[in-house]
């Protein structure tokens, strides 16, 4: 039984095929709905892109880390080499984490300039 209010609505103007939802229908908003991410990723692009410093400001900042002590200098390498996106090697991690004795010799430094490239052709 349906309510009388139910019954005394007008019939749909369109032809039932166009009010149903169907398969075209959901693939066609599927479409749209990609067509719009690209277009905002295209507009939103510019802003989320990650600059790189020039490569003279990487050397600058190898140069500030070189009076440090060798502790210090190690950490700071360490975090400079994961900003650029590369590993510290696994025969200096037990230097960073369990205060073993660090060489004094600069061994973060070519990691760095490798990685510095790579970013900034990638």
């Amino acid at each position: 039984m349906t309510p009388q209010i139910v019954q005394d609505l007008h019939p749909p103007r369109l032809p039932l095929d166009y009010v149903q939802l169907g398969p075209a229908e959901v693939l066609a908003a599927f479409g749209l709905g990609l067509l719009a991410a690209l277009a905002l990723m295209a507009l939103l692009r510019p802003a989320l892109h990650r600059r790189r410093p020039p490569a003279e400001a990487l050397e600058a900042a190898l140069a500030a880390l070189r009076p440090l002590p060798p502790q210090d200098r190690l950490l700071a390498q360490a975090a400079l080499l994961a900003r650029y996106g590369g590993t510290v090697p696994p025969g200096l991690r037990p230097a960073l984490y369990a205060g073993a004795p660090v060489p004094d010799t600069p061994q973060l430094e070519p990691l760095i300039r490798v990685a510095a490239r790579g970013a900034r052709h990638a």
